[in-house]
This record gives C-alpha cells, structure tokens and sequence, in this order.
C-alpha cells in the first residue's frame, strides 16, 4: 500500500498523503482547515481517532485498516512532529471516546500496538 509515497511523511506531505491513501477522510480534513486555516496536527490526529472508531463500528473494515495502516507508517516513517502526534493524540488518547473498544484496539496495526504498549510500560523512547 505505501510503495508509491516513499519512506518519509514528513508534516508537510501528511494531509496529502492521507488523503491520497484514505480518500474517505477528505471531508474531515477540509472541516479541519475551514475551522483553523492551517493544520493543526495534534486536533486532526484527535479527530482520525474518532473518524476510524466510527468506521469500525460501522463496519467499515477496508476503511478502517487502510486509516490505521497509514498511521501506522506514519508513525514510524514520520518526522519528528508527525510520530508525535501519532503517538500523543492518537495512540495515547485512546479509551477517552465511546467506540474505542478492545476489539477496535485489536485491530490496530503492530506498530501503533507497540506503541501503546510502551506508553503503558512507560517507556521514554519513541519508536522513530
């Protein structure tokens, strides 16, 4: 899937690529920008968190991994601001929205899994 974006996500090509790979997320993304006139990374990850447990309850599976795989990469492919805001307003927001359940959370990709689990062990290191 992430063969024709490279390795790299920096913030600069984050939107791009997010709507280039998850088309469904475009409106969220334009929202986003009428509310703010800029992207404000942290707000938008908060915001995909609630966009792909909504997805997931509605069964929306192929939605819902291709968001999830994204972030994953993301994550460990992004620069220094994006693998932060995976990290803090994604991956550590969970279980503060109605629809994050274990099953939802089981389905996230190794990466954000490891992820959280570090946050829980309480580990300093990032995985980027």
């Amino acid at each position: 899937m992430f063969d024709d974006i490279g390795t790299a996500v920096p913030k600069e090509s984050f939107v791009e690529l997010l709507i280039q790979l998850v088309p469904e997320s475009r409106n969220l993304v334009d929202e986003h920008f009428a509310d703010y006139d800029e992207l404000l990374i942290h707000l938008l990850m908060s915001d995909l968190l609630r966009f792909a447990t909504a997805a997931f309850a509605h069964d929306d599976i192929d939605l819902t991994q291709r968001l999830l795989q994204f972030l994953d990469h993301a994550l460990r492919e992004g620069d220094e601001r994006v693998n932060n805001a995976v990290a803090v307003s994604f991956v550590e927001n969970i279980g503060t929205h109605e629809g994050e359940t274990p099953e939802f959370i089981a389905s996230w990709p190794r990466g954000l899994l490891d992820e959280r689990d570090r946050q829980r062990r309480g580990d300093s290191t990032t995985t980027s």
